[in-house]
């Protein structure tokens, strides 16, 4: 199972506990996993590398949007996306055998995860952050939670002594989230303290302040991810805007914001960007490639 996986399951199993639906959670994420076992048909459609991951994924939230908790679903559609095909079932199977596990032992967040390299340490808080951030509803939380992790990374560069303790290998980790936690909980948004406390469990960190430096470019791509810039001849009604949001907020597993910009240029049709996602729907775009297939040789 990839780490990037292993903290994404880490954040919706925490996101359980709080709504006190963990065993509902362990239960459905069991019932999928039964599911592509027992349905052949099922389990070749999600492992066929032919078939589109978006499609893959839709499948996979209309089976247990109904069905299951959001963060069954979440996490189910997650590992779609990221895991290697082949792997799938696989990785349902480990992250089944993980959400029992914490049903058994509540609060299970004290537990260190697996000792792995840097590269795996960065991989699992970059899915722990993603799916905290898929949790915020607004933009301005974004703007808040990066700035909280900017001051995070002041502070502990400003003290040497502290960052040496709270990146002591040595030390116990039950100490150094305590610790942690007298100097920042209630001082910083409910995100910002998660994320914080996440990067102290998912493995030996050699450079905290680099680590949540990183963080803050983290959450600066994903204010990017959040915002629809929206080209337009004309400008769209409220209805209008509300469709597009919704519709661009299910391909990027956010809420979306959109933003229009009037340009003339357009002519008819939209252009789209949201981060590096970009839809290019206008009418010149079609008059160009026109012009283009017009002028290429046959």
């Amino acid at each position: 199972m990839r780490e990037l996986i292993r903290g994404y399951a880490a954040a919706c199993m925490e996101s359980a506990e709080t709504a006190d639906h963990l065993g509902l959670f362990a239960s459905d994420l069991r019932g999928f996993s039964r599911a592509l076992i027992a349905s052949e048909r099922l389990r070749q459609v999600i492992v066929d590398p032919g078939i589109s991951v978006g499609l893959r994924r839709a499948i996979v939230e209309d089976l247990l949007s109904t069905r299951a908790t959001p963060e069954t679903t979440a996490l189910a559609s997650f590992v779609v996306r990221v895991e290697r095909s082949s792997e799938i079932p696989g990785s349902v199977l480990a992250l089944v055998a993980a959400a029992e596990s914490a049903v058994q032992s509540p609060s299970s967040e004290a537990v260190m995860q697996p000792a792995v390299s840097r590269t795996g340490v960065r991989e699992r808080i970059r899915g722990y952050v993603e799916r905290v951030f898929q949790e915020l509803a607004v933009i301005d939380e974004v703007d808040e939670v990066e700035d909280e992790l900017f001051r995070i990374a002041r502070i502990l560069d400003d003290y040497p002594d502290l960052r040496r303790t709270l990146q002591d290998a040595n030390a116990p980790y039950e100490g150094r989230a305590a610790l942690f936690a007298d100097l920042f909980e209630g001082r910083t948004r409910p995100s910002t303290f998660r994320i914080a406390r996440y990067v102290f469990r998912a493995g030996h960190i050699r450079d905290v302040v680099g680590t949540f430096e990183w963080l803050v470019e983290l959450a600066a791509q994903e204010r990017g991810r959040r915002v629809a810039e929206v080209r337009a001849a004309i400008a769209l009604d409220e209805s209008e805007t509300a469709r597009l949001a919704a519709a661009l907020g299910s391909l990027v597993d956010r809420s979306v914001e959109v933003r229009t910009i009037l340009d003339s240029s357009v002519i008819g049709g939209v252009l789209i960007s949201v981060g590096d996602f970009v839809i290019d729907g206008t009418v010149r775009f079609r008059i160009e490639r026109l012009r283009d297939l017009m002028v290429s040789p046959i």
